[in-house]
């Protein structure tokens, strides 16, 4: 698993994100913002407490998300196991 791999869930998850509907702005929000810190965990792997806070927040996304946006949860199932595998 490498970086280019969270590239390609990255860009996945910007797919999701243009493809919901205009009444899901707070889903949208939250999932920016993910990506948001995830891009910069990259740039910064030493940063330990945005790691920590991405670790936390990327799993409750998945469950708030599970029902109402299956295409979104399983993007995000595949980032976080892809960050796991790179340590991150």
């Amino acid at each position: 698993m490498s970086q280019e791999e969270v590239g390609k869930s990255i860009q996945a998850l910007h797919a999701e994100i243009d493809q919901l509907s205009s009444t899901d702005v707070a889903v949208k929000e939250k999932l920016l913002a993910l990506i948001h810190d995830v891009e910069t965990q990259l740039e910064n792997p030493q940063d330990q407490e945005n790691r920590d806070k991405t670790a936390q927040y990327l799993p409750t996304l998945i469950e708030q998300f599970e029902i109402e946006h299956p295409k979104v949860t399983a993007n995000l199932s595949r980032l976080l196991n892809t960050l796991s595998s790179i340590g991150i």
